[in-house]
């Protein structure tokens, strides 16, 4: 299908990519050289392998949002969420990074609301999965060795594949029983706060409770440590503390300067 002299290489690949997606493109298959089978049984094939990739991208990507869906209702918002947001690269890995969005739009307000939260979850798992890795774990020594007159300047650093999430939904237990292969429980409409961390044997989700997400907030923003400790319960003396050997301990906080 060569460019004519009149036709750009960049106008001509819009044009195609209009056809495939929206069968909207007057003028293109005047372009396409004849011979074998019909113009637009070709173009069907491009139509076909474009739809069927995206979709298997998405599932890949959205298996918990793909099981509340099932097979073909899942389809139907692959195709939908395909000509509203194309994929602008050839990695199919950034398909999904939209549909969060795509879906809020859709279903605000209604019973499916939930469904956001999953994908809003499913797509952090994913950034989780290829974030940079962070070799070793906090190094002790050297945080004992800082004079305590400088503790307050401290600043820690969360895992590089470290993903925190506020949600509306109990979308924690439609995790738990998806990674299980169990029967998804109904989703309720209760405020969660979710941590996503890669460990050596794959993505964990962490429940969280206020003042753990408040602070794990706080140092994700560069929050010193006593800014950070600022959002911890005045009555507590022990919470810090208490934060710094679980978040340590599970492999979330992993430097500081």
């Amino acid at each position: 299908m060569p460019a004519s002299p009149d036709t750009a290489l960049g106008d001509l690949q819009r044009q195609f990519v209009r056809e495939v997606l929206y069968r909207d493109a007057a003028g293109l298959p005047s372009l396409v050289r004849a011979g074998g089978p019909g113009v637009e049984r070709r173009m069907g094939i491009y139509r076909t392998n474009a739809r069927e990739n995206f979709a298997l991208a998405l599932e890949a990507a959205f298996p918990l949002l793909l099981r509340c869906l099932g097979h073909d209702e899942f389809r139907r918002l692959a195709w939908a969420y395909q000509r509203a947001c194309p994929s602008p690269a050839g990695n199919l890995f950034h398909v999904g990074q939209r549909l969060p969005g795509f879906l809020a739009g859709h279903l605000a307000g209604t019973d499916d609301a939930y469904l956001t939260d999953v994908t809003r979850l499913e797509w952090l798992v994913q950034e989780a999965l290829v974030a940079a890795d962070r070799e070793g774990a906090l190094d002790l020594g050297a945080l004992a060795a800082i004079p305590p007159e400088r503790h307050a300047g401290i600043r820690f650093h969360l895992h590089p594949s470290a993903r925190l999430l506020r949600t509306d939904y109990g979308i924690y237990r439609l995790w738990a029983a998806g990674q299980a292969g169990e029967a998804l429980p109904v989703a309720l409409q209760s405020a969660e706060r979710l941590l996503v961390l890669r460990h050596a044997d794959g993505v964990q989700l962490h429940l969280l409770g206020k003042a753990d997400m408040a602070w794990l907030e706080s140092v994700q923003a560069g929050a010193t440590l006593a800014a950070a400790a600022g959002c911890l319960p005045a009555d507590d003396p022990g919470a810090l503390g208490a934060l710094l050997v679980r978040w340590v301990a599970a492999g979330a906080l992993t430097s500081f300067n």
